[in-house]
């Protein structure tokens, strides 16, 4: 696994029931977009778990809830794929247990 790349508690690695990524970034059922319609990432872009994580584990809001960007929140440990990738390696490995 790569130090940043991938959450240490990835959705096959958690406790969650559901491994679809059908949902949004807030764990609800993506509603169906048409293009008439205005469309909002946060709604109607479908990548996440029941949870909001994607599959590299992470979600899509900063600690403070503030939206970072698709992707680029922290995962299910609070951390972002940045703070992984500036961590020593004994710190990540303390991240996987």
């Amino acid at each position: 696994m790569s130090q940043g790349k991938y959450s240490p508690r990835t959705p096959n690695t958690g406790n969650h029931i559901n491994y679809e990524f059908k949902y949004n970034c807030h764990g609800g059922i993506a509603p169906h977009y048409h293009p008439a319609d205005q469309y909002v990432s946060t709604l109607h872009f479908a990548d996440y778990d029941e949870e909001g994580f994607d599959a590299y584990g992470y979600s899509a809001f900063y600690r403070s809830g503030i939206f970072a960007g698709h992707g680029c929140g922290i995962d299910r440990l609070g951390y972002t794929e940045n703070e992984y990738m500036v961590m020593s390696h004994d710190e990540w490995m303390d991240c996987n247990y």
